[in-house]
């Protein structure tokens, strides 16, 4: 498995130090890490075949190659890591007393909260699809509304909101991007469930 950062961290941080909230983003960076290592260890758990975990602004991605084929246990399983570890550190935080444990714990409720909201790509939205497949674009279409909504909002905090603006404009053209490319995904579905004949070789993986 690699590890890699996404490119897009640079002008990220470059924001937050702009803000003037350095002290602030690093725990909620680092909480939104200890997030993604639930996720991580949840499919070393499931045995899902991991390539690699990408650092982003919101914490961090794993990429697990046709994620979609995976047994629907395994996928909530993995899905269910990163919220499960956010609880664990929030509980560690109400019975260890360390320097800034308030904010420390405001930022784990924040986070838990925000996460099981049904929008994409939060987990709470990753999981929406998994019970409700059918409703896929609706889901995507109220994703890039509450991103454009949330960045118009933050536009009025500038410069204070910068880093939350420039977070909410990234998500917004994720969602898009995940819209335009949503043919493309309906096709490969219909490939390996078998709709279309499968081809020889899995590119992909190289099997």
């Amino acid at each position: 498995m690699k590890y890699r950062m996404h490119p897009v961290m640079i002008p990220f941080l470059l924001a937050i130090i702009a803000s003037g909230n350095v002290s602030f983003y690093a725990i909620v960076l680092g909480s939104l890490l200890f997030h993604e290592a639930g996720h991580l260890l949840a499919a070393k758990w499931t045995g899902a075949p991991v390539r690699q975990c990408v650092i982003m602004p919101y914490g961090g991605e794993i990429v697990i190659p046709r994620f979609s084929r995976l047994p629907k246990s395994d996928r909530l399983i993995i899905i269910a890591g990163g919220p499960a570890a956010t609880t664990l550190l929030l509980s560690a935080s109400f019975l260890i007393h360390t320097p800034g444990r308030d904010q420390l714990i405001a930022t784990q409720l924040a986070l838990l909260g925000l996460n099981l909201l049904p929008f994409l790509p939060l987990d709470g939205g990753r999981a929406a699809l998994i019970f409700l497949p059918k409703h896929k674009l609706p889901l995507i279409l109220l994703s890039i509304s509450v991103s454009a909504a949330a960045a118009v909002f933050f536009i009025l905090f500038l410069p204070q909101s910068a880093p939350y603006l420039f977070l909410s404009l990234f998500l917004l053209l994720q969602n898009i991007l995940h819209w335009r490319y949503r043919k493309y995904e309906r096709v490969l579905e219909r490939v390996y469930s078998g709709s279309f004949p499968r081809p020889a070789v899995d590119r992909q993986s190289g099997l």
